[in-house]
């Protein structure tokens, strides 16, 4: 039989355990929900820190970690802020100066928290700080934090260390960038030049670094004082020509203490050459006016100077030049090379002599001659030339239209003998459209400008008459291939005249003129002085403004009459030595003015009768003179001749009394000479005692002062000659005898 297990029931005391330990799990369970959902509660409503300010209410500056502040950049009475967010009621600052080791506590109960408490303005100096902030919940910093921050900063009375931005040559006054590589001729740097270290920021001091590449010798010195300078204290650079390297350091304290803000470095050669020079531009030029060449430009040949070249122009150091220029419509090359400014091609400031078309032209220039050493610089532009289809102006004529006077640069013109109703016509050939004509009278510098537009161009336009009366006159006619005077000026020509009154009756008259003596003056002795009195005609004429004059003339060389004096308003002429006088002279009575004729302009003994009269005749002078002359001659006084009567005997029939001849005293040279036979026929025999060395000139005159014969004889002929005298007329005659040593005249009569 199958046996069954007894069923037991549990015991009420098990079933009370059981029961206590599942309300011990539940209890458990639900006190941990609850304290973790409290925690949770808790973190909601407790703030956060976000950052630190340096503010005074107004203006803030942030903090960030590690930085470094100007005190003087910070807002005025700072305090450094304690940035919050979200909940709490209280914060705790823990403030430590790393440099001096002192630390300080503050708790704030009220927002902002601040350090110093209270928003107060900073205390704690300058130096390098620890700042530690928590922000708690309850007031006093009572239980547990919410948030804790911590920040290192820096505040210092010094500014940020500053940098280096460059090196310089300078004297203070002026200065010259130094660049890496560089090289600088001594004859561009500044006068008394030091190098100077270019810094931006706060320094105060550094250390210069300055090498010889060439020699090895180095040189280092420190600076305490902007600028920084080598050699120091702004002296003036002494070191030689040569390549150098230097190194600067800069600090943010006095002796280079500390570490450096900021260091560089860089090289540079300094030359006695001068430096290479470089090209400036292009231009057209003839040496006075001067057209910049643009690249791509393009020129009418007529608006460039005359006679125009192309210029390279250049500045600073080079001694030569190469040229090389291509035609670009032909392919034709052209090439030149120079060594004396200006650089041009063609060489020597010759005139351009390619025609027109497109260029390309290319230069460099050199710093030695002949092209040689270094090439200073290049240049390369294009331009084109070219030339409108222009005439010329060929010459300007008083016109009416029907008769025509071509006008000559510098003549006058009678009013009277221009044609009626006259312009001036510019005469042009070839192509144009325009002629612009300026005129000036150069007597009153009034001035007057039209512009024609069609064939002819006159003055006044239109073929208008003549309006601006007598004067001198200056036209300038400019020729445009354009109306209106645009375009290409295809030429230019400028002229000058005078216009004067119609020729007018001249009442001046010279008259006859008469002298003392019929014309033979014989001096008194040979110490007297002779004066020739002279008198004008009743048929004188002189208008009312004229002048007389009186010429005296003798003749000279080449049988000119050459002027000896002349006297303006005077009736006679005055000689103090007669003996040194003697000779054949004319008189030449003159009327005329002044402001026509300028006596002044004769020069004695050079200027002769005919010159006068052709000055008169040809400049078209109101004057009369005189050009034959009145001749007169001052001649030797003749002997005295003493008639003596003998009172013992007298005279038998067909006798007559004698006559002694007293001689007058003579000169130490003078001799007797005999003239016969007087009268004469056909020869005169003339003898004279001469000196050894002594040479007689003669010359005969009949009284109308002409020259008839003349000669010379000296002592080779034992002072005799023979005059023929066949081709002379019937009359009487002056013979005159010159040497070195004496003068005197004789008369004689010819009588065939």
């Amino acid at each position: 039989m199958k046996k069954e297990l007894p069923i037991k029931l549990p015991q009420p005391k098990g079933i009370l355990n059981l029961l206590m330990l599942f309300a011990l799990c539940f209890s458990i369970q639900s006190y941990a929900t609850t304290i973790e959902t409290l925690e949770s509660r808790e973190d909601t409503y407790c703030g956060n820190i976000s950052g630190f300010e340096f503010s005074n209410g107004s203006s803030s500056t942030a903090i960030q970690y590690g930085a470094e502040y100007l005190m003087s950049d910070l807002p005025n009475n700072f305090y450094v802020d304690l940035i919050v967010s979200g909940y709490s009621e209280s914060a705790s600052f823990k403030l430590k100066n790393k440099d001096t080791g002192q630390t300080y506590n503050i708790g704030e109960n009220t927002l902002p928290y601040t350090a110093p408490g209270g928003n107060g303005a900073w205390f704690y100096g300058t130096g390098e700080f620890e700042l530690e902030a928590k922000i708690f919940k309850y007031n006093n910093c009572y239980g547990s934090y919410c948030d804790k921050e911590k920040i290192k900063f820096t505040i210092t009375n010094n500014p940020p260390c500053g940098t280096i931005s460059g090196f310089e040559f300078s004297n203070g006054n002026s200065s010259v960038a130094i660049v890496e590589g560089g090289e600088y001729s001594l004859d561009q740097l500044p006068t008394n030049f030091y190098t100077d270290i270019i810094v931006d920021g706060f320094s105060e001091s550094a250390s210069i670094k300055v090498k010889n590449l060439n020699t090895g010798q180095q040189y280092t010195i420190g600076e305490n004082y902007l600028p920084y300078t080598f050699p120091g204290g702004n002296g003036a650079w002494n070191l030689p020509a040569a390549e150098y390297e230097i190194e600067a350091k800069i600090f943010k304290y006095s002796n280079c203490a500390g570490s450096y803000c900021d260091k560089d470095k860089i090289k540079f050669t300094i030359t006695n050459t001068p430096s290479c020079g470089e090209i400036d531009g292009l231009s057209f030029s003839n040496g006075t006016n001067t057209v910049a060449i643009a690249n791509g430009g393009s020129y009418d040949v007529a608006s460039l100077p005359y006679n125009f070249y192309v210029d390279v122009v250049v500045s600073g150091m080079t001694e030569s030049a190469s040229h090389k220029i291509t035609n670009l419509d032909t392919g034709e090359v052209f090439t030149n090379g120079t060594s004396s400014l200006p650089y041009t091609y063609p060489s020597g400031n010759q005139a351009w002599n390619l025609g027109t078309g497109t260029f390309q032209f290319y230069s460099e220039i050199f710093k030695y001659d002949n092209c040689a050493g270094t090439r200073c610089d290049h240049i390369c532009y294009t331009f084109t030339l070219f030339e409108q289809n222009c005439g010329d102006i060929t010459e300007f004529q008083f016109s009416n239209g029907t008769e025509n006077i071509t006008i000559e640069d510098g003549n006058t013109y009678h009013v009277n003998n221009l044609p009626s109703n006259f312009y001036i016509d510019a005469i042009v050939s070839g192509v144009s459209e325009s002629v612009r004509l300026d005129v000036e009278n150069q007597d009153t510098n009034e001035e007057y400008s039209i512009i024609e537009n069609y064939i002819p161009y006159t003055f006044p336009a239109g073929n208008g008459e003549w309006d601006l009366g007598l004067g001198t006159f200056e036209v300038k006619a400019s020729m445009f291939s354009g109306n209106y005077c645009n375009s290409t000026l295809c030429d230019e020509k400028t002229i000058t005249f005078t216009i004067t009154e119609g020729d007018t009756l001249c009442e001046a008259n010279s008259g006859t003129t008469t002298l003392d003596n019929n014309g033979i003056i014989s001096i008194i002795d040979l110490n007297s002085s002779v004066t020739v009195n002279i008198a004008l005609g009743q048929d004188t004429v002189v208008p009312e403004g004229y002048n007389t004059a009186i010429l005296l003339s003798r003749t000279g060389p080449g049988n000119n009459s050459v002027i000896e004096q002349y006297k303006v308003s005077s009736n006679f002429f005055f000689f103090s030595n007669g003996y040194n006088s003697i000779g054949s002279y004319k008189i030449h009575s003159l009327v005329y003015n002044a402001a026509s004729l300028n006596l002044n302009s004769i020069s004695l003994g050079n200027t002769t009768i005919t010159d006068v009269a052709n000055t008169i005749t040809t400049n078209g002078v109101c004057a009369s003179f005189d050009e034959v002359g009145v001749p007169f001659s001052i001649v030797a006084p003749p002997p005295r001749t003493v008639v003596t009567t003998l009172t013992d005997v007298k005279p038998v029939k067909g006798e007559t009394p004698v006559s002694e001849t007293e001689a007058l005293p003579s000169t130490e040279n003078s001799v007797d000479i005999k003239l016969y036979p007087n009268p004469v026929v056909d020869n005169l025999n003339v003898e004279l005692l001469l000196l050894d060395v002594e040479v007689m000139n003669y010359n005969m005159i009949d009284l109308n002062g002409r020259q008839v014969l003349q000669g010379s004889f000296d002592n080779s002929t034992f002072g005799k000659t023979s005059v023929d005298v066949k081709g002379l007329v019937n009359g009487l005659y002056i013979i005159t005898f010159r040497s070195n040593f004496r003068t005197f005249s004789k008369k004689f009569q010819v009588n065939h």
